[in-house]
């Protein structure tokens, strides 16, 4: 029961370094940029946590990320439980432990996650921002394999089960 303790304050630890990044060293480079590297823990998550953990991780982690973000209240945590449902239907039905795949999920989603952000708040957030939303997707894309490798580095340092 300790090693999991340890394994969650791990993870909220990675996610408190990922909001760094997010909100204050890629903002600093370039402004409109967005990197999401949250999908890429949600995707190593569905890959070497049990359910039972990762959906109370994927729900704290986003209403954190919400407290960071200034969008509407409950959007930024519904967007990522439904990134983490999706996602969690789709591992019956592709190999999620691939790269390349994790890759193309990554960008999907946030794709996903910023057509839904358009269509719930305003339009006007995607005019004059395509490219770093391009930019931000095929990033997100890249950051993804490695944010869920970080994830199973961790469950395998821990030593915890995943049945």
């Amino acid at each position: 029961m300790l090693k999991l303790w340890k394994f969650q304050i791990s993870l909220f630890g990675i996610l408190f370094a990922v909001i760094l990044l997010e909100v204050s060293i890629i903002p600093a480079a370039w402004a409109p940029l967005r990197v999401d590297f949250f999908i890429g823990m949600i995707i190593g998550q569905i890959i070497f946590v049990p359910f039972s953990q990762g959906f109370p991780f994927v729900i704290l982690g986003s209403l954190i990320l919400q407290a960071f973000s200034g969008a509407r209240l409950g959007l930024i945590p519904l967007l990522y439980i439904f990134t983490f449902m999706a996602i969690e239907v789709l591992k019956n039905l592709i190999y999620l432990e691939n790269a390349y795949i994790q890759a193309s999920l990554g960008v999907l989603f946030y794709c996903l996650i910023a057509a839904a952000t358009a269509f719930l708040t305003d339009f006007a957030y995607l005019k004059g921002i395509t490219v770093p939303l391009v930019v931000g997707a095929l990033l997100t894309g890249f950051v993804s394999p490695m944010m869920a490798y970080v994830v199973g580095r961790l469950q395998m340092a821990y030593e915890l089960e995943y049945e």
